[in-house]
């Protein structure tokens, strides 16, 4: 195996786009989309709110890196599924297929064990962003990839 399969031509700027995107899509999803469901699930209180203000500036810039991270492994991950030749049916199928792997089964295990009386609308709401945010990052390296 050459070393050069090792090396992945990453477009840094459109790592960068995606984490945006991804970001936008989280004030959405946990916003005007499902933010009052969620809160409720939660447990999320004005008093809570108001506790965690102090901490958000860092929160969100973890969940930026975070993003940025995600974006970069999917991007490594379409190009290896599919070097030289992506198409957007492949990037889709990459995103999809990482989120079932990975996202779905693992919240799916915390949700069976939780001690907390989780209901299935959370887990949907959680699971969901992740798959609508994977499959937004999809497609934007797909974009750049062209």
């Amino acid at each position: 195996m050459s070393e050069h399969f090792f090396l992945v031509p990453v477009n840094y700027f459109a790592i960068l786009i995606c984490a945006v995107v991804s970001m936008l899509l989280g004030y959405l999803w946990y916003g005007p989309l499902f933010g009052k469901k969620w809160e409720n699930l939660v447990g999320l209180t004005a008093e809570k709110k108001k506790k965690a203000k102090k901490t958000m500036p860092q929160k969100y810039l973890i969940m930026f890196i975070s993003s940025l991270v995600m974006a970069y492994i999917l991007f490594h991950f379409i190009w290896y599924a599919a070097p030289g030749s992506v198409t957007l049916f492949k990037s889709l199928k990459v995103a999809i297929y990482s989120w079932l792997g990975f996202i779905a089964t693992f919240s799916l295990s915390k949700f069976l064990f939780s001690t907390e009386n989780q209901v299935k609308s959370l887990l949907f709401i959680e699971t969901g962003f992740y798959l609508v945010d994977l499959i937004l990052i999809s497609v934007i390296i797909f974009m750049f990839l062209q």
